[in-house]
């Protein structure tokens, strides 16, 4: 069975039509949303994200973390230096 293009173009056509209207209305009423709403609709994206989302490397591990080990000696760099001079932030 050959697939009909015209047809198939035409059936891909109304789906982006819809999609931009349905997201024109989701961007209408978002500022009418609870923050409960709001916040499961940001859970849900968290999820979705998370799901789909490839799996680090080790390197990528080892990378991420020292980048955290580094921010966090900055900060600790910060503070001794505040603590020293009398100042706060």
């Amino acid at each position: 069975m050959a697939l009909d293009k015209n047809l198939y173009r035409q059936a891909f056509e109304w789906y982006r039509q819809w999609n931009l209207a349905e997201a024109r209305e989701r961007y209408r009423n978002a500022a009418n949303l609870s923050p409960q709403e709001a916040w499961r609709q940001y859970v849900s994206l968290w999820e979705f994200a998370a799901k789909y989302t490839p799996e680090e490397s080790e390197r990528q591990q080892r990378r991420r973390m020292a980048d955290w080990d580094e921010y966090y000696a900055r900060i600790q760099k910060f503070e001794n230096w505040r603590k020293a001079h009398g100042q706060s932030t």
